[in-house]
C-alpha cells in the first residue's frame, strides 16, 4: 500500500495544468507565420482542446482493465495472454470554430468515444521476495488498436483510427492478503483529426499522439475486484492551422504542436466468471491553464473531463 501511495505521489509531482504557455507559444509561432493574431488563437486553443480530447479517450484508466497486476506466466504452460473489447466515452470542452472569428469564442461540450480491441500478454514473472510476496519486476507486452468516434456536429471531420504499445512492470502481485501494484507506460498514435469542418474559418488538422503512464493497485474480494489509480497523460503531434481573418488570403500554417501534460484519477470493479471478466471504469482528468488571450473566452480549458469505459476480457 505504501509503494502505491509512493507511485501516487511521483505523478503528482509532474506538470499538468501549466500548458496555458504551450498554447501562447504556438499562437506566437503561427502569427509570426501567418499574420494572423485571432485565428491563430483560436486554432491553438483548438488544438490543445483536440489533442487532449482524443488522447483522453483512447488512454482512460488501465491499460489492461479489471486487474492491477500483472499476467505473469502459467507454470509449465508459457505466458498468460488476455484479449479485450473496449468501449471508452469522455466529455471534453471544445471551442465552437464556427464563431472563432467573433468577439468571444464560445464552448462546446463535445461527447469522444473509442472502441478497441486490446491485448496483453506475460513476458516475465518477476522475483518472489517471500512466499506471500511475488511478482516483483515482472513484466507484460500491452498493444491495441480502435477507432475514435467523433462528432460531426460539433466541427470534427469524422472518425480517427488510433494504435498503441507499451508494458506493464509489476512491483507487487495479489495474493491472498496483499493487493496487486503495478505501472504501465503506453505509447498511442492516431490518424488524422481534423476539428473546423464545413464551414468554419477555420480548421485545425492535426497528427496527435499521447504518453500515458499509469500507477494502480488493486484486490480482489469476495463478490467483485475492485482497482484505484493514478496516471499522467503527455499530448503532441504535428498541427496544421488554417483561416484568414477578414480582408485577408486564406493562411495555412504546419508547426510542432507544443507538449500538454496533464493528471488523471479513476477507479474501477469487475466481476470474473471463470476466464471472462466484466469490469467498468470511471475517472476525472483535470484540465489546463487558463488563455492568456481574452479574445478567446468564454472558452474554458480548465474544465475537467469525466471519463467511463466498459471492458469484456478473455484471459487464458
Amino acid at each position: 500500500m505504501r509503494a502505491a501511495a509512493g507511485l501516487v505521489l511521483v505523478l503528482a509531482g509532474f506538470p499538468s495544468a501549466g500548458d496555458a504557455q504551450a498554447v501562447a507559444e504556438l499562437t506566437a509561432r503561427c502569427s509570426d507565420a501567418s499574420g494572423g493574431a485571432v485565428w491563430c488563437a483560436a486554432g491553438a486553443t483548438a488544438y490543445q482542446a483536440a489533442a487532449s480530447g482524443v488522447g483522453l479517450a483512447a488512454s482512460a484508466g488501465s491499460d489492461i482493465p479489471g486487474t492491477s497486476s500483472t499476467l505473469g506466466l502459467r507454470r509449465g504452460l508459457g505466458p498468460r495472454m488476455a484479449l479485450s473489447a473496449r468501449f471508452t466515452g469522455t466529455r471534453i470542452p471544445l471551442p465552437d470554430l464556427a464563431e472563432a472569428l467573433a468577439i468571444h469564442l464560445p464552448q462546446l461540450r463535445s461527447t469522444v468515444s473509442h472502441a478497441s480491441i486490446e491485448g496483453a500478454v506475460g513476458l516475465f514473472d518477476g522475483f518472489r521476495w517471500a512466499p506471500q510476496y511475488g511478482g516483483f519486476l515482472s513484466l507484460d507486452l500491452v498493444a491495441s488498436v480502435g477507432v475514435l468516434g467523433l462528432a460531426r456536429a460539433d466541427g470534427f471531420g469524422g472518425n480517427a483510427y488510433s494504435s498503441g504499445i507499451g508494458a506493464r512492470l509489476g512491483l507487487l502481485r495479489e495474493s491472498f492478503d496483499v493487493p496487486g501494484v503495478s505501472v504501465s507506460v503506453v505509447r498511442r498514435f492516431f490518424g488524422d483529426v481534423l476539428l473546423g469542418a464545413g464551414d468554419s474559418p477555420i480548421a485545425v488538422r492535426l497528427e496527435p499522439g499521447a504518453t500515458s503512464v499509469r500507477a494502480l493497485i488493486g484486490k480482489e474480494l469476495s463478490a467483485a475486484g475492485i482497482v484505484g489509480g493514478a496516471g499522467w497523460d503527455r499530448y503532441s503531434g504535428a498541427v496544421t492551422i488554417e483561416g484568414s481573418e477578414s480582408g485577408r488570403q486564406p493562411h495555412s500554417v504546419t508547426l510542432d504542436g507544443p507538449a500538454l501534460d496533464r493528471l488523471l484519477l479513476f477507479v474501477g470493479i469487475s466481476r470474473t466468471w471463470q476466464v471472462f471478466l466484466l469490469a467498468g471504469e470511471i475517472g476525472w482528468a483535470a484540465g489546463f491553464d487558463g488563455l492568456p488571450d481574452p479574445s478567446v473566452q468564454p472558452f474554458d480549458p480548465g474544465a475537467g473531463s469525466m471519463f467511463g469505459s466498459l471492458s469484456l476480457r478473455i484471459t487464458r
